[in-house]
C-alpha cells in the first residue's frame, strides 16, 4: 500500500475498484503502518499485519483463506505475496494469482513464457559464476550492466568495485546468492499491462514512459492501445500460461525498434489506475470475470497522466510511530516499508530456518596448463614471503601471441607494430622478452627510455609519449626515436619554440570527446580544432605527422573502445585534410584486458588496420600497445598464512604476510587465487571468505568474495595470480620499515 516514490500497486488497484464498484467494501492490507497509501479515504478499513519476520505464515494463511471463504476477493501487490499466496493457498479461487507453474515461466531472467512474444531477452549471466567470468561479462558490455535481484532491484555497475558493492549489498537486502548481471539496454521504457482470468486475457493497456523516479518508478506516461501484433501472441501466452490475475511486461524500446524484456511482474503496476481513467479499468475486468458483479462504466478522462505528491490525514486507529532514532546521517527513512526483504529471507529459508549460502557459491576460474608448470616450478615451500615470481611459460606465451600477429598481418599496407609498456613492468626479463619478439619499447620519460635502451631497444625502436616525456633532462639519442608524441597542444606548441624532437614520426595524442581523460587534447571544441591543425602545419615539411589514441580497454569494454577508435580514424582523417599533410602513423592502445586482447583485439586487427588504411591512404606504420594485456598474467605473489579467523557462521578471513602494498590493484580486478592441491595447485572458487593484508590499513584487503580451504592454517601458502602489470610496477613500501624515497 506504500505510495511514495518507489509504489506499490494498492492504492490504485483500490482507486479503480471504487470507481467500478461504488458501495464494495474495501480494506487496504499491509505489513508495517509506514505504508503511505493505508491513510487513503478509498479504503473502508484496513488490515495491518505484523512485519513479515514476524508473522506466523501458517496462521496468516489461514486467516487469508478464512476470509475468502467469506465472500471477500485478494487484490495481491507484491511479487513475493503472490509466489507466497500461489504456493499456499488451499483455495485461489478468489484470489488473484496465477498458477504456481505459471510464475516459474515468467521468473527472471529467462522469462521464458515469453519466447512466442516479439521480445527479446537482454543478455544476462547467473551471478553464480567465477568472479573472472562475471568480469569478462561486464567488459564485453561496456560496463552498461545492472546487478539484478531474482524478483526485485537492480543497482547499476560501473566497475569492479561497484560491482562489488552492488552484489554484497542486494545479497545482504534480499538474503539471496540468486542473483544476476544483465547488459543494459539503450532505449525509451514501455510496458504493457494486462488482466486476465483462467488463462482469458480480458483487456491489456501500452505505456509509454515519460519520466521516472531515481528508483526507476514511472511518474508521468502516455496510455494508449496495444498492438493488435503484440495482443494476439499475448493472448496464446496468457492461455498456455492458465493466468489469473493482473500482470505488467516491462520492456526497452532499443533506436532500432526491438523491443527488450527486462520484466514480468505477476500483480497490477502502481500506476494502473492510470489506465482506468483512459477507459481501461483492468481491475475491475478482473473482478467482474469472477463474478463480482458488472461495474459502473467509467469516464473517459485521457490518457496521459501525472503524479502530485499530495497530503492527506493519518487515520485515527493507526496514528504514525515514533520517530525513530537517526542510525547515521543518511537514514531517512525505509526504501521497503512493505517488508519484502523479510519475506524474501523467509521464503529463502532452508528447512532448519539457517541460511544455505555459506562454502563455494561459484566455481574457481579454468588455469592453464602452463600456468600450472609455472606454479609447480615457481612457488617452493622454501621460497621466503612475500615475494613477486615471474611464470617464465605464461610470460613466454603472451609474447609468442604477438610475434604471431605480425606474422598474420597483411603484406601490404601499414607495417604492423606491437609498443611494449615499459610503465607497465619494466622486468628486465620481460623487456629482454619484447624485444626478441619484435616489440617496440613505449616509454613515458626519458628515465624509461634509458632504460629501453639498456634493455636493448634500439633508438630506432622506441615510441615516447605521456605528459612528463620531457623528464628527466636526458637528450633523445642522436639518431632519433621512432615517434614521439605531444600529449597536449601546449607541449606540440612548446615543442616548435625550444626544437622538435628528433623522431621519425612526430603528432599528438587524441581525446575523444565521449570520454573523460586528463590525457590528451580534446577534439570537442571547433577552436581548439583549429589550433591543432594550426600546429600541425607548423612542423617542418620534412616531418612526417603522427597521432596517437590511447584508452584502458578494460574501463570501456572490448566494444566501446572499438567505437572509439572508428571516430578516432575519422578525426585523424579530418586532421590530415585540415592539415594538408598525411598522417602517416598511427599509435593505438592502452590497458587491455588480456583476455580481450586474445579473444577481441587480435583477431578484429586486420580488420582495424584495413579502416585505417581507407582513411589515411599514406598509413606508413599501425602501432598497438596493449599495456597490460602482455604483463598481468606473468607474475604471481606467493604469500604465508600468518592467521586464520573463523567465525560463527562458517566464514573464514586469513591474514597473510603480504600487503595492499605488493598488490595495490587488488580492489579493481578479480585476481585468481591458487592453494596447493595434491602436490599440485588449484584455483579457488567464489564464497563469503576474505585475504587480509599484514599491514595496519583498513583497505588491506588482498582478496573478498572467495572461498577458502578447510584446511587452512598458519603457514600454508596462497598464490595470487595476475599480479604481473601495475600490482609490480605500482608496489610501494609500506610496514617494512624502510621509506620508498631514499633521499629523505
Amino acid at each position: 500500500m506504500h505510495s511514495g516514490p518507489n509504489p506499490s500497486p494498492g492504492l490504485g488497484v483500490a482507486r479503480s475498484l471504487r470507481q467500478a464498484y461504488p458501495h464494495a467494501r474495501l480494506v487496504g492490507v499491509d505489513y508495517s503502518i509506514e505504508s503511505s497509501g493505508l491513510h487513503s479515504d478509498v479504503f473502508d478499513d484496513v488490515w495491518v499485519q505484523r512485519p513479515w519476520k514476524e508473522l506466523r505464515l501458517p496462521v496468516y494463511q489461514a486467516a487469508i483463506q478464512e476470509k475468502l471463504d467469506g465472500g471477500a476477493y485478494w487484490f495481491p501487490g507484491q511479487d513475493l505475496e503472490v509466489q507466497w499466496l500461489a504456493e499456499n493457498l488451499s483455495d485461489r479461487s478468489r484470489a488473484f494469482i496465477p498458477p504456481p507453474e505459471a510464475l516459474s515461466r515468467v521468473a527472471k531472467p529467462s522469462i521464458s513464457a515469453a519466447g512466442k512474444l516479439p521480445l527479446s531477452i537482454p543478455d544476462f549471466v547467473l551471478a553464480d559464476r567465477s568472479d573472472w567470468d562475471l568480469h569478462a561479462f561486464c567488459r564485453e558490455h561496456g560496463w552498461r550492466v545492472w546487478v539484478k535481484g531474482p524478483n526485485y532491484e537492480a543497482v547499476r555497475a560501473r566497475d569492479w568495485p561497484s560491482f562489488r558493492y552492488a552484489r554484497a549489498s542486494l545479497s545482504d537486502i534480499w538474503g539471496t546468492e540468486q542473483l544476476f548481471v544483465q547488459r543494459h539496454v539503450l532505449g525509451n521504457e514501455e510496458s504493457v499491462a494486462l488482466c486476465a482470468y483462467q488463462g482469458e486475457l480480458l483487456d491489456c493497456v501500452h505505456l509509454s514512459k515519460h519520466s521516472q523516479t531515481h528508483e526507476g518508478k514511472t511518474w508521468a506516461g502516455k496510455v494508449s492501445e496495444p498492438d493488435p501484433a503484440f495482443v494476439e501472441p499475448l493472448r496464446e501466452v496468457i492461455a498456455d500460461l492458465g493466468w489469473t490475475g493482473g500482470a505488467e511486461l516491462e520492456f526497452v524500446r532499443a533506436p532500432d525498434g526491438t523491443l527488450h524484456l527486462i520484466d514480468w511482474n505477476p500483480r497490477f503496476p502502481a500506476w494502473i489506475h492510470a489506465a482506468s481513467f483512459a477507459g481501461h479499468n483492468l481491475p475491475a475486468r478482473l473482478a467482474e470475470a469472477a463474478g463480482v458483479g458488472t461495474p459502473v462504466a467509467g469516464t473517459f478522462q485521457g490518457r496521459q497522466f501525472t503524479r502530485v505528491v499530495i497530503e492527506v490525514p493519518v487515520r485515527l486507529t493507526h496514528p504514525l510511530p515514533a520517530v525513530r532514532a537517526a542510525v547515521d546521517e543518511w537514514s531517512v527513512g525505509s526504501k521497503h516499508p512493505s517488508g519484502m526483504p523479510d519475506l524474501a529471507r523467509r521464503l529463502g529459508e532452508s528447512e532448519d530456518g539457517k541460511d544455505a549460502k555459506k562454502g563455494v557459491r561459484s566455481p574457481a576460474p579454468a588455469i592453464a596448463a602452463a600456468l600450472l608448470r609455472d606454479l609447480g616450478e615457481g612457488a617452493s615451500d622454501s621460497m621466503e614471503t612475500p615475494r613477486r615470481v615471474l611464470l617464465p611459460r605464461t610470460a613466454r606465451a603472451r609474447f609468442a601471441a604477438i610475434e604471431q600477429a605480425v606474422e598474420d598481418a597483411p603484406a601490404s599496407g601499414p607495417a604492423l607494430g606491437f609498443g611494449y609498456s615499459v610503465k607497465t613492468n619494466p622486468h628486465p626479463t620481460l623487456m629482454a622478452l619484447g624485444k626478441a619478439a619484435g616489440m617496440y619499447g613505449e616509454v613515458i620519460s626519458r628515465a624509461e627510455m634509458v632504460r629501453a635502451l639498456e634493455a636493448g631497444f634500439p633508438p630506432e625502436r622506441i615510441i615516447i609519449n605521456g605528459p612528463a616525456q620531457q623528464w628527466p633532462e636526458i637528450p633523445l639519442p642522436e639518431e632519433g626515436v621512432m615517434a614521439a608524441f605531444a600529449d597536449s597542444p601546449q607541449a606540440l606548441g612548446r615543442w616548435l619554440c625550444e626544437g622538435v624532437p628528433r623522431a621519425r614520426y612526430v603528432g599528438l595524442r587524441l581525446r575523444p570527446v565521449t570520454i573523460d581523460s586528463r590525457f590528451g587534447s580534446g577534439l570537442a571544441s571547433p577552436k581548439r580544432f583549429g589550433e591543432i591543425l594550426k600546429l600541425l602545419r607548423s612542423l617542418p615539411v620534412e616531418q612526417e605527422i603522427g597521432l596517437h589514441f590511447h584508452f584502458a580497454s578494460d574501463v570501456l569494454g572490448p566494444s566501446r573502445w572499438r567505437e572509439l577508435y572508428t571516430g578516432v580514424v575519422h578525426w585523424a582523417a579530418a586532421i590530415q585534410e585540415g592539415v594538408g599533410r598525411p598522417v602517416k602513423c598511427l599509435d593505438v592502445g592502452g590497458g587491455w584486458f588480456p583476455d580481450d586482447l586474445d579473444r577481441e583485439m587480435l583477431p578484429r586487427l586486420n580488420e582495424l588496420m584495413a579502416a585505417a588504411a581507407v582513411r589515411m591512404p599514406e598509413l606508413a606504420h599501425f602501432f598497438v600497445e596493449p599495456g597490460k594485456a602482455i604483463s598481468q598474467p606473468t607474475m604471481a605473489l606467493v604469500t604465508t598464512v600468518l592467521e586464520v579467523r573463523r567465525d560463527k557462521d562458517g566464514n573464514t578471513e586469513a591474514v597473510v604476510d603480504a600487503a595492499i602494498s605488493d598488490l595495490p590493484m587488488a580492489p579493481f580486478y578479480p585476481h585468481r587465487i591458487y592453494t596447493p592441491s595434491g602436490g599440485g595447485w588449484e584455483a579457488l572458487g567464489g564464497g563469503r571468505d576474505r585475504v587480509l593484508g599484514r599491514i595496519c590499513m583498513e583497505t588491506d584487503i588482498l582478496a573478498s568474495d572467495l572461498a577458502l580451504p578447510p584446511t587452512l592454517r598458519p603457514g600454508s601458502r596462497l598464490v595470487i595470480g595476475d599480479a604481473g602489470a601495475y600490482d609490480a610496477s605500482m608496489a610501494y613500501n609500506f610496514g617494512r620499515g624502510v621509506l620508498a624515497d631514499a633521499s629523505c
